[in-house]
């Protein structure tokens, strides 16, 4: 039962982090924090998840889905609550829960310091990602289940992440390992040079992809058909829900969040793709992403760290994403190697070894080219000592390491 219950967690964390926050104080982000420290310390804790075995109850583990939805809500019904002051008491929340606690909640938060609102846009960027983004990007790869599809566009786009659902089906998993990727990171690229870049690229490729589709079905651009204004409805439905609650500091913060769960959905790409390379015309092979199978990561990420399998096959449903062990892992699990992204230095001292064994024992001799290239552009030393800048050691790899 628990290889079921513990896809649950997520979104019942997510909850708890919410009501948490209505509290003030440090309330406002220290169950966010340790949301972020315990992921980081149970992976390493944990061994790695190789379970393959078939899950005989879908029900159970799409309801896991469905519940981020609420989730999502629930946080970002409390950011908004928060952001109030004096009276407000946006839907009664307050004195619902000063009710059944005895705590005068309202007045906690109009008691709360400054500094605990800049700390708590800088943990709650991850679990607002995790509530609406990884769930949500689950949901708009089920292109054959309408609900499940529409579901997931709209718990993606509370927080005004509507180019994400288009761009990402419909292009960065044809382009991945490309210079045409949002999400593949150049080598020698700090994360804080490539968000600028992923960001605008993001958006640019899906207004493409969408006017592209709405021109083969002869519909308007400004067509009610357009899945970007649909999802920009409910983003800004969001927006004027967050001006109901709080006013102007509400749209704020809702603002502000928006942005950060950008930049940390950006940065999660970052890490998944870092410098990984592949020829445009070729297939896209389990190689082509950076693989992660400890087993905490992979039950906040309802399996998103199986990147290998899902780029391989981008329709299988997360519970049925193979381990690939074989394949290339980032360093140090997805928390782990995500945090370290933050500082340049230790980031490069960390994947360094991973992109020369890739290059090594990963990496199709068609594909030299490209990354003695990328190599070069780096302007990381390093990566000079890459096998595919040594034109004596050029090989194809191995036959096993190209399947799936």
């Amino acid at each position: 039962m628990f290889r079921y219950f513990r896809f649950y967690v997520a979104p019942l964390t997510i909850m708890a982090i919410s009501v948490g926050m209505l509290f003030g104080g440090i309330w406002l982000w220290l169950p966010a924090a340790l949301y972020i420290a315990t992921i980081s310390a149970l992976d390493q804790a944990f061994p790695h998840d190789i379970d393959e075995h078939p899950y005989d109850h879908e029900f159970f583990l799409d309801l896991a889905l469905y519940l981020s939805t609420p989730a999502s809500i629930c946080l970002y019904f409390a950011l908004f609550w928060v952001a109030g002051s004096g009276l407000q008491d946006a839907l009664g929340a307050g004195a619902y829960l000063q009710s059944l606690t005895g705590v005068d909640v309202v007045a906690a938060r109009n008691a709360t310091p400054w500094y605990n609102y800049v700390l708590m846009f800088v943990a709650v960027a991850l679990p607002a990602t995790g509530a609406g983004g990884l769930a949500g990007h689950e949901l708009t790869h089920r292109t054959w289940r309408p609900f499940d599809l529409w579901l997931g566009r709209i718990t993606m786009a509370f927080n005004w992440g509507i180019a994400f659902p288009i761009e990402h089906v419909y292009g960065h998993h044809a382009y991945v390992g490309t210079k045409k990727d949002p999400a593949t990171a150049a080598r020698g690229d700090s994360v804080y040079q490539h968000l600028p870049k992923a960001m605008y690229r993001t958006v640019v490729n899906a207004w493409e992809i969408e006017s592209q589709r709405l021109n083969k079905i002869g519909a308007s651009f400004f067509s009610p058909k357009n899945v970007l204004l649909r999802m920009a409805a409910v983003a800004a439905a969001t927006t004027a829900f967050a001006y109901y609650c709080a006013g102007w500091t509400g749209v704020m913060f809702h603002l502000i969040v928006c942005v950060s769960t950008k930049i940390a959905l950006e940065v999660l790409n970052y890490v998944e793709h870092y410098g990984l390379i592949r020829v445009p015309s070729e297939p896209v092979q389990p190689r082509h992403s950076w693989n992660c199978n400890h087993v905490v990561s992979g039950v906040f990420t309802y399996n998103l760290t199986r990147h290998s399998h899902h780029h391989a096959d981008a329709q299988i449903p997360y519970q049925d994403l193979r381990c690939h062990s074989e394949q290339p892992e980032m360093p140090g699990g997805l928390m782990t190697a995500y945090l370290s992204t933050l500082v340049p230095p230790l980031w490069r001292k960390k994947i360094t070894p991973k992109l020369l064994e890739w290059d090594s024992t990963q990496a199709d001799k068609r594909e030299f080219g490209l990354i003695r290239e990328a190599n070069n552009v780096s302007g990381w030393e390093e990566l000079k000592q890459s096998i595919a800048n040594n034109t004596a050691d050029v090989r194809s790899v191995p036959q096993g390491n190209l399947g799936y």
